[in-house]
């Protein structure tokens, strides 16, 4: 009998997020995800978007979108410091970034502690969350960026 259990450990699938602050707001992304964070560069507008959309990024050569989850998830807005990152993602082979207040850490779990979103009405839509975390006495947003990027292809098409 222990050692199913000790099979049922190993074999756990864990999880990796990168962390991100927005708002008092603790999020997560997988890290396969996440391409690389950068700083805070200019960024180029494009005519005729919605609000969430600020424009685009040139890095190293690839014109990348950038978005505004404060704007995307209606969180209050606050002006860009030097906490203030780009964290560049790959969604289906293509670079999407988004900003986010500050990168806080990486934090890796069982994917069993994963809890479902809340059935309760947020800010964000359910579809792109894929649930939350309780990790050392805090709770992790953890972000669907599947289904997000579908949600802003479907507001800007």
């Amino acid at each position: 009998m222990e050692r199913n259990t000790a099979e049922k450990q190993t074999t756990e699938q864990m999880v990796q997020l990168v962390c991100f602050k927005l708002a008092d707001e603790q999020y997560g992304l997988n890290i396969t995800q996440v391409q690389e964070v950068i700083r805070m560069q200019k960024i180029t507008p494009v005519p005729r978007m919605p609000e969430f959309v600020l424009g685009v990024v040139n890095i190293r050569g690839t014109v990348v979108p950038v978005f505004d989850l404060r704007k995307k998830f209606s969180l209050a807005i606050k002006p860009f410091d030097d906490k203030t990152k780009i964290m560049v993602t790959i969604q289906n082979g293509v670079q999407v970034s988004f900003i986010v207040d500050e990168i806080l850490d990486n934090v890796k779990f069982e994917e069993s502690k994963q809890n479902p979103p809340p059935s309760v009405k947020m800010k964000i839509k359910k579809e792109c969350l894929k649930g939350l975390a309780m990790l050392e006495g805090r709770t992790v947003i953890i972000v669907d960026l599947d289904n997000l990027c579908d949600d802003i292809n479907k507001s800007i098409n």
